[in-house]
């Protein structure tokens, strides 16, 4: 049996936790990639630690490390894929991943949490080093602090008590998040040169199969507020709950349970309109909810101008994206049922019993 440091003897450095597999993902393998040199992407298998030191990170470390080390594996699988190096030759990879997965909960490969929600400013691991992929990282970071009050306020509206003067107030928050959301992705056009987007790093989102299991690719599909949001206001629809089981496994455990909870509960929209019903004193909180829904429909129309921009335009062969939906029919879906709970709440005073 392997015997494993405490946490407290430990010497792994948080930001390189891999020691010089770490440093070369940061540092070297960019530029391999952009130069598609093969064999440089194959030394780097020479700075792979043993699985002993995985071992401790898994059993010792904070989850931010694990994900970390999880990211420094994928990212190097990933290129290693793409520089079509054969998957039997980084075997020990997929090995390291799959331990890692089964102590942080999420699938045995690069996540939206390794690249984005996870990855150390301080040293930013990416596929190619460019400006343009360092500011899409960056702005998706930012877009996740804009929406995460908004998500946290929203499930607290929907699991506790509050008086109405603090619902009112948590309603406004809401509202005024997804309009700084919206700014935000609106920014990823000054941060993002199109052109590298789709040539430079895009390429290395694509699903990957290890041991007959499919796995998609780091996604905007991934990002745990939005569904958590859309859930809880009640923009979700059946086809919205399949599609999100589905997308549970590449979402951090807490998330995933918080999501969970909030599939269970009735949403903001169905709680409003039962207590208008009843007490016939919260209209201006049902205005609010309506406005929530505005805004999150003018979001969408943002994201659905980005891939116009960043996908369509650039290559129009391309129609998946890289969570592996077809976005034209994805995004359309996401704004048909933000508008389809607009309507709901027009359609509630008729029939409570429609509203989910």
């Amino acid at each position: 049996m392997v015997e494993l440091k405490s946490r407290q003897n430990s010497s792994i450095d948080s930001i390189f936790p891999l020691e010089k597999f770490s440093e070369y993902v940061v540092n070297d393998l960019p530029e391999h990639n952009l130069r598609n040199e093969v064999e440089d992407i194959r030394k780097g298998e020479n700075f792979l630690p043993e699985m002993k030191m995985v071992e401790h990170i898994a059993y010792n470390e904070p989850y931010s490390v694990k994900i970390t080390v999880m990211g420094d594996l994928g990212i190097y699988l990933v290129s290693c894929l793409k520089a079509n190096v054969p998957q039997s030759e980084v075997s020990s990879i997929i090995d390291k991943l799959e331990l890692l997965s089964l102590v942080t909960g999420v699938v045995p490969r690069d996540t939206y949490a390794s690249y984005v929600t996870y990855n150390p400013s301080e040293a930013l691991r990416t596929f190619s080093g460019d400006e343009s992929e360092v500011g899409f990282i960056q702005q998706h970071k930012v877009s996740d602090d804009a929406i995460k009050p908004a998500a946290e306020k929203a499930f607290a509206l929907q699991n506790y008590e509050y008086d109405k003067e603090t619902r009112i107030a948590y309603l406004q928050d809401i509202i005024e998040c997804l309009k700084v959301l919206r700014k935000e992705n609106k920014a990823v056009h000054q941060k993002v040169d199109p052109k590298y987007f789709i040539s430079l790093f895009r390429d290395y989102f694509f699903p990957i199969t290890m041991n007959g299991q499919d796995y998609n690719a780091p996604s905007g599909v991934h990002i745990a507020n939005i569904i958590l949001l859309d859930i809880i206001v009640g923009t979700a629809d059946d086809n919205y709950f399949a599609t999100t089981y589905e997308l549970l496994p590449y979402l951090e455990p807490s998330e995933q349970l918080k999501i969970q909870h909030s599939m269970k509960n009735d949403s903001l929209k169905k709680q409003f309109v039962k207590n208008y019903l009843t007490h016939k004193n919260n209209d201006d909180e049902i205005e609010y909810l309506k406005e929530i829904f505005k805004m999150l429909k003018y979001y969408r129309y943002v994201h659905q101008g980005l891939v116009t921009r960043y996908i369509r335009k650039q290559d129009n062969a391309v129609s998946h994206g890289t969570g592996g939906f077809p976005f034209d029919e994805f995004l359309q879906e996401r704004i048909d049922i933000t508008e389809a709970a607009q309507r709901d709440m027009e359609e509630a005073f008729k029939d409570v019993n429609n509203i989910r």
